[in-house]
Order: C-alpha cells, then structure tokens, then sequence
C-alpha cells in the first residue's frame, strides 16, 4: 500500500504483539484474560530538530539538542520515537512491506501549531525558557501501532504496542490483581530452591521480629541439632 507521508518498516508482526500483551498483564498478576478487536494503525507523527541553552548573566553556560516528536492528532509528545530514529537500524518507506488490514490517521494539528507545541513541551522537558528554545525543521512520520484490547476481570482496557521497538503503552490503566493465598504460597515455594532466597527470608524474619540477625541463625542452628539428635535417636 503506497501512504503519504514515510513510515518505518513494520518490525513486530502480528503474532508477536500477544506475547508483548502478556508479559506485560503477567507481571500485574493477570493469567487469564481476553484479547479482543487488535488493529494496527499509523499515526502521523511531526518530527523537530531542536537547539536550546541556558544563559547566564549573558552567558551561555549550558547547550542541548536533540529532535523532538509530537503527535499530529492530539499533541502529545512521544518521546521514544526521536531514540528509535536516531538509535535503530530502521528504514523509512512510503509502501507498506505488509498484508494486514490497517487504518491510516490523519493529520488535526498543522506544522505551525506542532512547532508551538513543541516550545511549550521542551520549555517544560528541559527547565529551558521558550525564548532560548529553536525548532528546526518538521516533517511527518506514520508510525506503526498495534492497538489491543484486553478484557481482564475489573474491565476492558486498550494498549497501544509498539511495531517498531516493541515498547507497550498504557499499562499503567491496568490496576494490579491482587494474588490468593494460593499463588503466593507457590511463588513462595519456587523460589526457596534457591539457597540465597532462605538467607534473605530468614534475615527479613529476623528484623520482622526485631531480633537480631545472628541470633536468629543461632537458634536455628540449635533447632536443626535437636531435630538431627531426636531423628538418629
């Protein structure tokens, strides 16, 4: 499909972006859940090159640079997409390298209101006044983004995948399930195979009951002699 304006090349397929999903719903505690509707969109992205400086007493005492993204639909900053450019071995093409159904978005916020955006956000970002701020440059980017969602226990929840870096956004609208007793005693029982985890639990026993460490061992150790006496008879 021939677009607009250059998007990176798609790097994270379709069969991927649920392993992406639950890793991150795992580590909220979430085992079981439902994907829903998954759908990969572009959105159009204003891309900056920036120079900013502090000054003192008519001094430049300090120099940054760097480009700066702001979304074209909504004006938000994403500030992942200048690293990915600038750090990734990524290709920008105007034909897609790809068969899945998508949706293109279009541009609501012109260059000009892009660039006074991009002022106010670096102003914020880097401590910086807006008058010692220069934007440079602007052109649009689509970027890939596999938007899903997941309907857990407490409700439905959209999360935006990356398919460029992989990075997953909106995580944080996902509450922590809280465990049963069950999971915790097993997680509990996996990791006290390691010897290093039964020095800390008992160390986090010992200041628990605000007894102190060595004394915690000890009479462990006398418990371990008893118990060795009374088995051998």
């Amino acid at each position: 499909m021939k677009l607009q304006y250059p998007a990176p090349v798609l790097s994270l397929p379709l069969d991927a972006v649920s392993k992406v999903v639950a890793s991150t719903l795992k580590k909220k505690h979430w085992h079981r859940f439902t994907t829903g509707t998954v759908k990969l969109v572009y959105v159009p992205i204003w891309i900056f090159t920036y120079d900013a400086f502090v000054a003192q007493n008519g001094v430049v005492v300090n120099e940054t640079s760097g480009k700066i993204a702001i979304d074209a639909t909504n004006g938000n900053v994403w500030e992942a997409v200048p690293y990915v450019l600038e750090e990734m071995p990524i290709e920008l093409t105007k034909e897609t390298r790809h068969e899945y159904k998508m949706e293109v978005l279009s541009p609501t916020i012109s260059k000009d209101e892009a660039k006074d955006l991009a002022v106010l956000k670096l102003s914020a970002m880097l401590g910086v006044p807006k008058d010692n701020i220069k934007i440079v440059g602007g052109e649009i980017v689509l970027w890939p983004i596999w938007r899903v969602w997941v309907d857990v226990h407490s409700g439905t929840y959209r999360l935006d995948v990356d398919a460029v870096s992989g990075q997953l956004f909106g995580a944080e609208k996902v509450p922590v399930r809280e465990r049963g007793w069950y999971e915790i005693t097993e997680e509990v029982l996996q990791e006290l195979r390691q010897p290093s985890a039964w020095i800390r639990y008992i160390n986090e026993l010992a200041d628990l009951l605000h007894i102190p460490r060595w004394a915690m061992w000890l009479m462990l150790g006398l418990f371990a002699l008893l118990l060795v006496k009374w088995v051998v008879g």
